[in-house]
């Protein structure tokens, strides 16, 4: 079956994309080469007020991702969302299941040889929908894309040519071409930003641009500004800003 069209659900998926920071790691929690980080983004809405906050627990083996768990809570601190996303098999395109447990809106991947299988449902009540789309070279889906800028951040950083991403979107069943450029002038010499959208003009009026921001030094992912993965309690699609904050 072939998953539903939908520019509601496209836009809320494709950047809410709740990048992950791969970075220089604390010295706690470090066994042989297998490392572990925890660390919170709190997500406000454009009233400036908490819309949820994201419980990160990261596992590195020598200094590269393998899974994250992310529980995501609500102003109150109750659970409403879970995402589970493991990278061993494809660090730009993990195998990682999501579940929003207000609605029951799931979506997720996984990597076979040289297929994805991606599946998704938009409700608790909607039939779970499912295809079979070929990996890609340059593809990347979900937290895969912060390890995706993670690795190429100093070439992102030096500008030139724009650089494009196949993104695949699991709740639309396809892959679509985004573009990758730094913010020239952001204020702050300390730290890289850079914008993501549609490289198609038509898709760019329907998935709002991002702008995330990194320490130079560290690495760290320091904000991301832009529509959230989660819908709000009306299951609209939101905006929002993420500061990412971690021990120490």
């Amino acid at each position: 079956m072939t998953l539903p069209k939908t520019t509601h659900y496209l836009s809320a998926a494709t950047f809410g994309v709740l990048l992950l920071a791969d970075t220089v790691l604390p010295a706690c929690a470090i066994t042989g080469g297998r490392q572990e980080e925890v660390f919170q983004g709190v997500a406000r809405d454009d009233r400036g007020e908490i819309a949820y906050t994201e419980d990160h627990r990261m596992i590195y083996e020598n200094g590269r991702p393998q899974r994250n768990e992310t529980h995501y809570r609500d102003a109150n601190g109750k659970e409403i969302a879970v995402l589970n996303s493991n990278f061993t098999s494809n660090p730009y395109v993990p195998n990682y299941a999501f579940e929003d447990r207000r609605f029951g809106r799931q979506d997720g991947t996984f990597v076979d040889g040289s297929w994805v299988k991606v599946y998704g449902r938009a409700a608790e009540n909607a039939p779970v929908q499912q295809e079979m789309l070929r990996l890609e070279k340059g593809m990347v889906t979900g937290q895969g894309l912060h390890v995706y800028l993670h690795d190429h951040l100093d070439e992102l950083a030096q500008g030139g040519a724009v650089q494009q991403v196949r993104f695949l979107v699991p709740l639309e069943g396809r892959e679509f071409l985004f573009r990758i450029r730094p913010v020239e002038k952001h204020g702050d010499p300390d730290t890289v930003a850079f914008t993501i959208e549609a490289d198609c003009w038509p898709l760019r009026l329907a998935a709002p641009t991002v702008e995330i921001r990194y320490d130079r030094v560290t690495r760290r992912l320091l904000s991301y500004r832009g529509v959230s993965r989660l819908l709000s309690a009306d299951q609209d699609a939101q905006n929002v800003t993420i500061a990412y904050r971690y021990p120490g």
